[in-house]
This record gives C-alpha cells, structure tokens and sequence, in this order.
C-alpha cells in the first residue's frame, strides 16, 4: 500500500487515537482472568460415571474404526455401543468355537461335562470290538483314545457278567458304584483303572505304552476276581 494512499485513510481511523491507554500490564490482565475462569460458577459440571463410560467407548470405537481404515472422529454413543456388543458377541463365539473345536486342547471334554463312556450308545459293540479299535488307536499313537476304548471294552463285559447295567448315559463314578455294590472283588482293580483312565483322558496325562499295559494288567484283575457270584450285593 502507497504512502499516499495511507495518508487519504488517516481520516478514517483518527478515532483510534481517542482510545485510552492501557494502564495494566498485559500478563497481570491474563493471569486475572485465568484465575476468574477457575472459579468453580465458571468450570463445567463434573461428568457422571455413565458418561464417562460413555465417552471411553465412543473413544475406543473411534480408535478401532481409525485402525481398521474406516475413518476416525466422534461416534454417535448408540452407534458405540451397538459396535461394542458384537465385537464382544464375536469374542465369544470364537472363545466358544476354540474350546469345542479342541484349539486349546484335545477337546475333550471335563468330568463336569460328562462321561464319553456310554456302553449302550452302540448294543452291537462287544468287548474285542472296542479292544480292536483300541489296537487300532495305539497303533497310530493316539493311546489316550486306545485307553478310552479299552475301557469301554471293560465295562462292555462287565455289563455282559450282569456286574454294571446297561443304561445310557452313566458315568465312571456309577460303575465304580456298580462294582462296589456287585463284584466287590474286583473293586480295587476296577478303581485303579478307572483312575488311569480318567487321568490320561480328563487330565490330558501323558500316556503310551506304559500305561497300557498298566491298564491290561489291571483290566485283567477284575475279571478274573470271581471271591463270589456275580449279581450278589453286599
């Protein structure tokens, strides 16, 4: 801008010389106001706990939106939380998928949950069926599997001696109960190997020949312990 265009817009701005000068200095002015703004009839009221919950999660869905590509800023609280109950939804599902599909284990499944031995789930299965798939088993290393058909061979037989039932759906603790009742005898072998059993195929034991023939050995106590008839109770 030219001087002679200054001096034509002098008269315009004459009033500014009219203005009164300062008296206080600039950072007494500033630190004056600071501390009026502080006062508590200035300050926002405090933010209850749901919104600041409400807050934490419109901030994490808007850092994962930003994550994922799809843009960061604010989300509408319904939004927020809508995102967050299936993304937790999803967590579940997958926890649940993992544990059934075995990715966390064998797959097997608890005492709590059940016992996998139920004799009459198949009536045409005798003993030597489930002592060949048992042979079968420990022939390609799954001896936890051999075990457990090993023992479904046991307790097939004792079904067939009129020592244990044949119900679907009873636990190992109810033949236990059987033999204790009806063939006493054999009670001591029956319990060890039921324990073996449970051991290797519920406590994920480590299990291989060894125990095999532990459990053989054991197996083969049990029927052979006749100290009285079978079908007696005590």
């Amino acid at each position: 801008m030219s001087l002679h265009t200054l001096q034509a817009l002098q008269p315009l701005f004459g009033w500014l010389d009219d203005l009164p000068v300062p008296r206080e200095d600039p950072g007494t002015v500033r630190d004056l106001a600071e501390e009026i703004l502080s006062r508590p009839e200035y300050r926002d009221p405090p933010k209850s706990l749901w919104e600041r919950i409400n807050d934490a999660v419109g901030e994490f869905v808007a850092d994962l939106f930003e994550l994922v590509g799809l843009g960061g800023g604010s989300v509408a609280p319904l939004v927020a939380w809508l995102v967050l109950f299936l993304l937790g939804g999803l967590i579940v599902f997958l926890v649940y998928w993992a544990v059934r599909s075995g990715v966390f284990g064998e797959g097997r499944p608890t005492r709590d949950q059940g016992d996998p031995v139920i004799v009459a789930t198949d009536a045409h299965r005798s003993a030597r069926d489930w002592l060949s798939e048992a042979e079968r088993h420990e022939a390609e290393g799954r001896w936890s599997e051999g075990l457990l058909c090993r023992y479904r061979s046991l307790v097939v037989d004792l079904v067939a001696r009129e020592v244990i039932p044949e119900l679907v759906g009873r636990t190992a603790g109810e033949y236990v109960r059987d033999v204790a009742q009806r063939h006493p005898a054999g009670l001591p072998s029956f319990t060890a190997a039921t324990e073996l059993f449970e051991t290797a195929w519920y406590g994920g034991a480590p299990t291989g020949p060894t125990e095999r023939d532990r459990f053989v050995a054991l197996a083969t106590e049990v029927l052979d312990a006749r100290a009285q008839p079978v079908g007696a109770t005590t």
